[in-house]
């Protein structure tokens, strides 16, 4: 977390000479990837993603931009995601209410999302700070969680090249991410208890 210059910038948010290096997306082995991949390129579960560059606090921070990586970072480590200190079994998850009543089922059902956890001293200035939370918020502690799905632009396959057909998610159990260029890591509360229902920021 940086609170200098620009105030509270999260540990997630993209800084402007976080730019993208140049890429080139190919087909290879039944899927797509890099003409000049790397082992960096992809995860530990084979999934590419978009490459972004590395420079924290260098440059103007992009609030409503969330850098790959460090998104990626705090869902499989979870760290905060506002200071990037490990939360440990203190986490909690802070959805906004909008996501929180699109779960899968009647509640308490379980919650897709692409916000990583947060330390129990952030939520406060979370819940204050975040545009994404302003409409309401509800605060969750997750007893069994799993990461289930990648967003990003997703490609198809035609006679004549690769076309891109847009921004989706795609489950990671499914064939279609092997056609997906990957930028967030959603986690999937399967069981929790909820701590603050309803909450206004």
């Amino acid at each position: 977390m940086t609170s200098a210059r620009w105030g509270v910038v999260p540990y997630v948010t993209a800084w402007s000479s976080e730019e993208a290096p140049p890429y080139n997306v190919v087909v290879r082995g039944g899927r797509i990837g890099y003409a000049d991949e790397t082992q960096y390129d992809r995860d530990s579960v084979g999934v590419l993603w978009a490459r972004m560059g590395i420079s924290p606090r260098v440059g103007r921070p992009q609030f409503k931009n969330v850098h790959y990586l460090r998104q990626r970072l705090a869902m499989r480590k979870l760290l905060c995601q506002v200071c990037g200190t490990r939360c440990g079994d203190d986490g909690v998850w802070v959805l906004s209410a909008q996501e929180y009543e699109n779960g899968e089922g009647p509640w308490p059902a379980p919650v897709l999302t692409a916000q990583p956890p947060l330390c129990p001293g952030c939520v406060e200035r979370s819940a204050r700070l975040c545009p994404h939370l302003r409409g309401g918020h509800v605060v969750l502690r997750a007893s069994r969680f799993r990461p289930a799905a990648v967003s990003g632009m997703l490609y198809e396959p035609t006679p004549v090249g690769l076309r891109a057909v847009g921004r989706e998610t795609v489950a990671l159990d499914s064939p279609w991410v092997r056609w997906l260029r990957a930028t967030q890591l959603h986690m999937r509360l399967e069981e929790y208890t909820v701590l603050e229902p309803g909450s206004s920021a």
